[in-house]
């Protein structure tokens, strides 16, 4: 961690207790930062006095206010003494319900003279001296009420002490665990739980808490009687608990006290009050507190209470098989394989897979399994459970689900694609039941459409809609996903917008989740809002699918797909340093070898190369040629991508164009428009323009720039990208305006032109692709670049003509030329120009 804990966020709280001329009552529960804050309110004041309330203290009249009193109390009245010793301006007053009631009197006193500005502390819900509640009931003082820190700002505050970027998914699962206390978030940082993958920092391993945060917590619980521990005990194990159900359980008188000492919750949830304890930590240190068989009697009593029940609920039916599995009491394979279900649909594969473990050997458990394996990146042993689930298959149904699944592993995690395909076809032909065919077909199709054969791929979805329509509600939305998907793959953008709308509505009405098939059409999507040129709509379905990862980012797929669509929204939108963060923590979840590398790694790449760091560029691309599975367009097209921008960024332009050109014969139609345009950004339009044709207003703008031939063309054309919210293609475009204007001969719109240039690229985050590199130093010669670039890194001028051997005479000689060229005057000036 670097340094102490930072300080980040509440804005809002800092401006009210500076701006309080009297002063202000900041109110809040132990450790969600009061004093911290007050602190950093104060900190760039020269003169000011604080208190700090102890237990101790509070034994002695004035006991707190000690250190700032004379020795010697006089005979008269000790309160005007005391507030005449109080010298400083403002005075700080921490746990101010620590306070003796003699100073409590002297606080007060002295807010109500008005001559000190006196910010006190307080914890929530907790008895107060009289003379400090006066303090705000009597008007003397607002009082600020702090809440706990948000996700938002919990992320920020890791940021900041972690030096680096944290995964959302770990900050999500910190904020639950801490509830926004800052004290309670520091300590499970320093806990250990936490590593550095590539970059990002994700949780590793189960929680864990510090010895003193353990001890911090045991002192907010407190003393408790075996009933209130017993309630603590069952809602450790087993929260949220019905109000009836833990009534019937425990005692409910106690019950009611731990509520009044806020050690337990009681809300309304729908029709059924829901009990939970105070905080998700008091859970940790209540177990830690229960010994094996204490935890396994109470893990049966829950399980046996909502069993009786009758498992009305679906997520009873995981609950009551974790308490059994937990227990030691698990026997019943067919309830253990439900909650393996709704564990795996809600993509918590640990526990999908304990309990998959748990089910035993016969088919449906090893399929689950399986499955459970694909979906955690340990694809050669789903491919073993796979084997050993085919063997057991009896029915059509069950050999189909079993060569599906096991297609996709083979397919996109081993990368064995003619497998793959000839076991769908043995699959097709050797099973007679309709709706199982269907959905083998479909699957067929998806597996085409990714390795870039569209017509097979329509023929395969041709061939199950033929069989009429389906009985099988998976199979209607498994077909509907993959049209989608072919759709966006040919350009056909907004036919796919459609199917994904229709798609998502029947999926809304699914009894199940089905996480896969919505990646999917969320996948379909974001790529068809990207064609269109959408940026606000792409990265809207991003988000969506990137929130499918389960609730603290199980489910790497999600996360690095979804992240690096959101990677490739944001460069286009030209935040390109942004772009490469969301990479980076697509890249801390790759497996060793994954289909998905070519796709993360390969925007990193680009992101890399508009900002002209080629050797991080090359680094990128080497490693997705490493890592990658090379199956499709969809992940051999963006390393190729990358590859072009990356020659680009050594300079190679005719290397840059050749790569392009060649990577569009081999891309899926909704890559193509992209790759020309590419050729046409890097200056070489004629060759692509009669070929940019396609769906939607960003390839008609594709098409425009290529077909510009004119100044006031160019200007158009930048303007069209700048309303799409491409920002690095519209100063591009402008920048090509500006010369073109100035060949021209229109040195008035060249200059707005690149006036226009400067402002834009401004906003890509140090986008320097070749078509921006003129704004830098424009009609330099190669001898006063050089000079340009080491005169903007400091050196001096006789250090520059000992680097290239030429005299102090011609390097001063050189610069003052650079100067004339650029309108600048100095070295500083010459650094802002050039970056």
């Amino acid at each position: 961690m670097a340094g102490s804990w930072p300080f980040a966020g509440r804005a809002a709280e800092l401006a009210e207790i500076r701006s309080a001329g009297a002063g202000l009552v900041v109110v809040g529960a132990p450790g969600v930062g009061k004093s911290r804050l007050v602190a950093q309110a104060v900190g760039g004041l020269d003169d000011v006095a604080w208190v700090r309330a102890t237990a101790a203290a509070a034994e002695l009249p004035l006991g707190a206010f000690g250190p700032l009193l004379p020795s010697t109390p006089p005979a008269g009245n000790p309160l005007g003494w005391a507030a005449d010793a109080v010298r400083a301006p403002v005075l700080v007053v921490d746990d101010a319900h620590l306070l003796d009631a003699a100073s409590a009197a002297l606080v007060h006193h002295l807010v109500a003279r008005g001559r000190t500005r006196v910010i006190a502390t307080l914890r929530t819900e907790t008895p107060v001296p009289d003379a400090v509640r006066a303090l705000w009931k009597d008007d003397l003082l607002p009082r600020m009420e702090l809440a706990p820190l948000t996700v938002e700002e919990t992320g920020r505050v890791l940021e900041r002490a972690l030096g680096g970027r944290v995964e959302p998914g770990t900050v999500t699962r910190l904020w639950h665990a801490s509830r926004g206390n800052a004290l309670y978030l520091r300590e499970l940082v320093l806990a250990g739980m936490l590593a550095d993958s590539g970059g990002v920092w994700r949780w590793r391993g189960p929680l864990s808490i510090t010895p003193s945060l353990r001890d911090t917590i045991a002192g907010r619980v407190g003393e408790l009687t075996p009933d209130e521990r017993e309630v603590l005990e069952l809602l450790a194990y087993g929260e949220p608990l019905g109000a009836d159900l833990l009534s019937s359980l425990a005692s409910a008188a106690a019950v009611e006290r731990l509520e009044d000492r806020q050690l337990v919750t009681v809300e309304l949830e729908g029709r059924r009050l829901q009990v939970r304890l105070g905080h998700p930590l008091y859970g940790e240190v209540i177990r830690h507190g229960c010994g094996t068989l204490r935890a396994r009697k109470l893990l049966r009593k829950l399980a046996d209470a909502v069993a009786a029940s009758g498992l009305r609920r679906r997520e009873d039916v995981l609950r009551v098989a974790v308490w059994r599995l937990d227990s030691g009491a698990a026997s019943d394979p067919e309830l253990l394989l439900a909650a393996c279900d709704l564990a795996r649909m809600v993509r918590d594969l640990e526990l999908a897979e304990r309990l998959a473990r748990a089910a035993g050997d016969g088919f449906r458990a090893r399929l689950a399994l399986g499955s459970i394996l694909f979906y955690a990146d340990r694809y050669a042993e789903s491919e073993e459970a796979f084997a050993a689930a085919s063997a057991l298959a009896r029915e059509d149904s069950s050999r189909t689900d079993c060569a599906t699944t096991r297609a996709f592993n083979l397919f996109w995690g081993l990368g064995r694609v003619e497998e793959a395909l000839e076991l769908m076809t043995a699959i097709d032909r050797s099973i007679t039941d309709a709706d199982a065919r269907q959905g083998a077909r479909s699957t067929r199709s998806s597996l085409e459409v990714f390795a870039g054969d569209l017509e097979a791929a329509r023929a395969s979805l041709r061939a199950a809609a033929a069989m009429g329509p389906s009985t099988h509600p998976r199979n209607v939305l498994a077909s509907g996903t993959t049209e989608a998907v072919i759709l966006a793959a040919e350009g056909r953008a907004t036919e796919c917008l459609e199917t994904v709308a229709r798609t998502e509505a029947a999926l809304d009405r699914a009894p199940n989740a089905l996480p896969s098939l919505r990646a999917a059409i969320l996948e379909a999507a974001s790529e068809a809002a990207l064609f269109l040129g959408d940026l606000a709509a792409a990265e809207r379905y991003a988000e969506q699918g990137r929130g499918l990862d389960g609730e603290f980012g199980a489910w790497a797929k999600a996360i690095i797909y979804f992240g690096t669509r959101k990677a490739q929204a944001l460069r286009l939108r030209g935040s390109i340093t942004d772009a490469l963060g969301w990479c980076r923590e697509a890249i801390a979840r790759l497996p060793e070898r994954s289909v998905w590398a070519g796709l993360c790694l390969g925007e990193l790449a680009h992101a890399h190369a508009m900002l002209g760091e080629v050797e991080a560029a090359e680094e990128a691309i080497a490693l997705a040629e490493r890592r990658g599975l090379p199956l499709g367009p969809p992940v051999v097209v963006p390393v190729e991508q990358a590859k072009v921008w990356t020659l680009a960024a050594r300079g190679d332009i005719s290397g840059a164009v050749s790569t392009a050109l060649a990577a569009a014969e081999r891309a899926l139609p909704a890559q193509v428009p992209f790759l020309l345009h590419d050729v046409v950004r890097l200056g070489r339009p004629a060759q692509v323009a009669a070929r940019l044709t396609g769906e939607g207003p960003l390839v008609a703008l594709f098409a425009e720039h290529a077909a510009a031939r004119t100044g006031p063309d160019l200007d158009a054309v930048s303007a069209g990208f700048e309303r799409l919210g491409l920002i690095v293609h519209a100063a591009e475009a402008a920048a090509q305006a500006a010369r073109r204007h100035r060949h021209e001969g229109l040195t008035r719109a060249a200059r707005a032109a690149e006036t226009r240039a400067w402002a834009l690229a401004r906003r890509c985050q140090g986008a320097r692709t070749p078509a921006l590199l003129d704004l830098d130093v424009p009609d330099l010669t190669p001898r006063q670049r050089e000079v340009a670039l080491l005169a903007a890194q400091g050196l001096t001028n006789r250090e520059i003509a000992a680097r290239l051997v030429v005299s102090i005479r011609t390097v001063a000689n050189t610069l003052y030329a650079v100067y004339e060229k650029t309108g600048v005057s100095d070295r500083a000036a010459l650094a802002d120009l050039l970056g």
